[in-house]
């Protein structure tokens, strides 16, 4: 039994995920409610709860063995809050090096960076800087 590649086209269904990543566009740039059923946690406990932690060995497998690793899941599964820190907890942050996260968004941008700047547990700004650019869209 061979196994063929499924090729998935961006803006549609992915193979085997019901997710419509159209329903998942921010409409504004406010944030109406955040839910987090493990507040209550310690943010360890909290980190451990996401659905990325299990595969967190795999992943940094692949980003030490692979130039481009193309990482897929839900929403709020840990992706992006997540993955820098495990970057840095494996030491790809020593010697002057920077993982550096980008959002669509500048309230998503500066949400994040909040985010793993607590569950590092600095200050925003020092080891969790924060930069929101505006790029422009007009075309010369």
């Amino acid at each position: 039994m061979s196994s063929q590649p499924t090729f998935w086209r961006p803006g549609t269904i992915a193979p085997g995920s019901s997710i419509d990543r159209e329903t998942e566009k921010e409409a504004t740039e406010s944030v109406v409610a955040q839910y987090n059923p493990n507040e209550l946690l310690a943010l360890s406990q909290q980190r451990r709860q996401l659905p990325i932690f299990k595969d967190r060995k795999k992943l940094l497998y692949l980003l030490e063995n692979y130039q481009v690793v193309v990482i897929v899941g839900q929403t709020g599964c840990g992706k992006t809050t997540q993955i820098p820190q495990y970057l840095h907890e494996a030491g790809w942050t020593g010697k002057g090096h920077i993982v550096a996260c980008t959002q669509p968004r500048r309230v998503a941008a500066t949400t994040v960076a909040a985010r793993v700047a607590e569950e590092v547990g600095v200050v925003l700004g020092q080891e969790v800087p924060s930069t929101a650019a505006r790029v422009s869209t007009s075309s010369h």
